[in-house]
């Protein structure tokens, strides 16, 4: 193995040099950080993150105790923990136990103490030797199996299974399941032990009613065919982890008997082969870390404990109650959420015993076909964008309060504040979010984090490479990436203007007239659009050209990003999903987000409603209690459409798997669309933006200079009868 020494006497350049190059510390020059960075793959250089920090001596590390890393569960914690304590400059080192007592006795009398800044253990020693962590000299967090008591520098989180027990019984109970097995740890930890407890106490059955298995993880595969080929053919086999589920399913195929038994567990998310009481447990990762940090501030928040509760059994949807047949036409919008959508008809009308079917048209024949309603209107559900809704919603929709669809009638938290800018029309709530959407900035973070790249910046513009928070940031961005004005860039553009229409001019363009002009846009003054501010505005915009590949629609843009061919795109979030598909995408797993560009994203998306010629008012109710539950959310997020529920945009897997999902939730909160109908009542989001469009279309055109183009718009807008169909 190459050391330092080595690089160091192949690059020509000293120790200190090459360290800071490895470390990403220092002021190096490009031409030195290059020479390194050849000389260590001439080599073969890979470093050992764990030696380096453990040889350190500084407590730059955590230490993380798991059972196994094959139980999701226990890969979701340490996926949360991991991503939230690098945030603050610390990494997650593993350490297997395979609940054997002597291997974590082990483990804990080999860490480097020096080099720890706390333990985080899912431990097997409580039960028998607590007092095995009693001289750890850091602060030690039990996750899931907690002991009876806590040491001055002790937390304990777990999860509340005496209630998952009584769920899961209660479930068992429904069915009419009587001879029910239990499958878990041979040492009868915590978590085991209360889930047993809620199945009991619900089930109020003596111990002889529920027959116990259990065993280790290395015999997991063993006990669940003993159970499967048991003398008595249970109807359903409760298990503590989802390992023991998968066993189970593989014994099963295998053994294939006369009665196949329901498998029920705990854990992180639902199987085709079980059904799961879904414990969120990138909570305690989470949790953790927020613990830790307000730890090393003020020593007293230890010990505490804190229980969480579970997401319970999904699709269960109990709100919504069965209907005589019948059927409900929709008409929306031909998008990635309509796509999730269709996939889940069969689902709805299974639990519902409503036929659904789905009209979905392109941005303009949708609204088209809005503008000509009448009596004989088709549908009974209407999506339309959230631009269009104070301009047709009074026309197009019956208010909810009144034929009694509201929140109040499911139990759903809708992302704040955007909920108001997608229902309320005068005062009146004509429809809630489907599909909302915001602007949010994506970018390469393969290529912000480049050490050369880095340094080439700052040499550049002396200021760091970082997420622009300033439009003239972001042409600095744009710029560096550009092949045209940088040789070295990487990509062949910085970002892309979407112009394809006046819908999509004006939207890619407003972000950089309300970075500096927000107050103007919503003074409440007349409209006024011919302005030295719209002058700037429009000059940045025209610079911002130079830089950036020109698209005609939003997929168009994001195709360019997941191409590799720019190294950030300001999008709307409803458009992004195909760029985490590592068969249409050159740079999954290279992706970041954050808020755009001088910080005044719009909205977008589509609001749902129901028709005020539609007759079939029950129904239409029940679909909104399942297209609003919590289940039906999850569903169509994992199968990439967007959902208005807040909770959706809090899941941990869900950030993992789309990263721009936490700068979508905070520009949620600042994000706007056209101007509040208190200041200015006559004011129309269309009118506005189709004026705005069409002059930012001359202007990239090069038929209409900055001034002109302002002129332009201001006459558009003026005009007493202007279209509204985008162009």
């Amino acid at each position: 193995m190459p050391t330092i020494k080595d690089i160091a006497r192949e690059a020509g350049v000293s120790h200190g040099t090459v360290s800071n190059v490895l470390n990403k510390t220092g002021k190096v020059s490009i031409e030195k950080i290059k020479l390194v960075e050849e000389a260590a793959r001439k080599l073969g250089y890979v470093p050992n993150a764990q030696a380096q920090m453990l040889r350190q001596g500084t407590p730059t590390s955590v230490a993380l105790l798991l059972p196994t890393l094959r139980e999701d569960i226990y890969l979701d914690l340490y996926q949360s923990l991991q991503t939230a304590m690098h945030k603050n400059g610390y990494e997650t080192f593993i350490y297997e136990t395979n609940d054997i007592a002597g291997t974590e006795k082990a483990i804990l009398e080999k860490l480097p103490f020096s080099g720890i800044a706390a333990v985080i253990s899912v431990s097997c020693l409580l039960d028998s030797d607590p007092s095995a962590y009693q001289a750890i000299p850091c602060p030690v967090f039990f996750a899931e199996r907690i002991p009876e008591q806590l040491s001055q520098n002790q937390y304990a989180l777990s999860f509340d299974y005496r209630s998952a027990g009584k769920c899961i019984a209660s479930f068992a109970e429904k069915n009419g399941w009587e001879r029910i097995a239990f499958f878990c740890d041979p040492n009868n930890f915590c978590s085991s032990r209360e889930l047993l407890a809620g199945i009991r106490q619900t089930l109020r059955c003596s111990e002889e009613k529920i027959q116990i298995f259990s065993s280790d993880i290395s015999l997991t595969t063993a006990k669940a065919f003993s159970i499967i080929q048991a003398e008595t053919a249970f109807d359903c086999v409760i298990t503590s982890s989802s390992l023991r589920a998968k066993a189970l399913d593989f014994a099963l195929q295998l053994s294939k008997p006369a009665k196949r038994p329901a498998i029920f567990t705990v854990g992180a998310a639902s199987h085709s082969y079980c059904t799961t009481f879904e414990f969120d447990y990138s909570q305690i990762g989470t949790k953790i870390s927020k613990l830790f940090t307000a730890y090393q501030q003020d020593a007293s928040v230890l010990p505490g404990q804190t229980v969480f509760k579970g997401k319970g059994i999904p699709y269960t949807f109990p709100n919504v109650i069965r209907q005589s047949p019948c059927e409900l036409t929709m008409l929306t919008l031909n998008s990635p959420s309509t796509q999730a959508l269709q996939k889940l008809i069969p689902l709805f009308e299974e639990i519902s015993g409503i036929r659904l079917k789905i009209s979905s048209l392109a941005y303009d024949d949708l609204h088209s076909y809005i503008e000509m309603l009448n009596k004989h209107f088709y549908f009974d559900l209407v999506r339309m964008d959230v631009a269009r809704l104070n301009t047709l919603g009074p026309s197009t929709y019956l208010p909810l309060d009144e034929i009694g669809i509201s929140p109040d009638i499911f139990p759903v938290r809708l992302i704040q504040p955007a909920y108001n800018n997608y229902s309320m029309v005068n005062d009146t709530r004509y429809t809630l979010p489907l599909d909302p959407s915001v602007q949010v900035f994506l970018y390469r973070k393969d290529l912000f984090e480049n050490a050369t790249l880095c340094r080439a910046y700052y040499e550049r513009y002396r200021e760091a490479l970082a997420v622009p928070e300033t439009i003239e940031q972001f042409l600095h961005v744009a710029e560096f990436f550009t092949a045209h004005y940088n040789p070295d860039s990487p990509t062949r553009y910085g970002t892309t203007l979407t112009t394809g229409s006046s819908f999509f001019a004006a939207s890619d363009f407003l972000p950089y007239f309300m970075a500096d002009h927000y107050d103007t846009f919503c003074s409440g003054e007349p409209i006024r659009l011919n302005t030295p501010e719209m002058i700037q505005a429009m000059e940045k915009y025209q610079k911002m050209a130079r830089f950036a590949a020109h698209e005609n629609t939003w997929t168009d843009s994001i195709q360019q990003f997941a191409a590799g061919n720019v190294a950030s795109v300001t999008i709307y979030s409803n458009h992004t999903g195909t760029i985490i598909n590592t068969k249409h995408s050159n740079i999954a797993g290279k992706i970041s987000s954050g808020i755009i560009p001088g910080h005044h994203p719009l909205l977008g998306g589509g609001v749902l409603g129901v028709s005020k010629y539609s007759s079939k008012i029950e129904a239409c109710r029940q679909f909104f209690r399942w297209y609003y539950s919590p289940d039906t959310a999850s569903l169509l997020a994992r199968l990439g459409g967007s959902s208005p529920l807040l909770d959706i945009y809090n899941d941990f897997k869900n950030r993992t798997v789309f990263p721009w999902l936490s700068a979508s939730k905070k520009s949620f909160e600042i994000g706007i669309r056209g101007v509040d109908p208190d200041i200015a009542p006559d004011f129309s989001t269309v009118h506005y933006e189709f004026a705005l469009g069409i002059a930012i279309r001359n202007l990239i055109a090069g038929s209409a200079t900055p001034q002109e183009a302002a002129a332009m718009a201001q006459a558009i807008y003026d005009a007493p009868s202007a279209p509204v169909k985008s162009i």
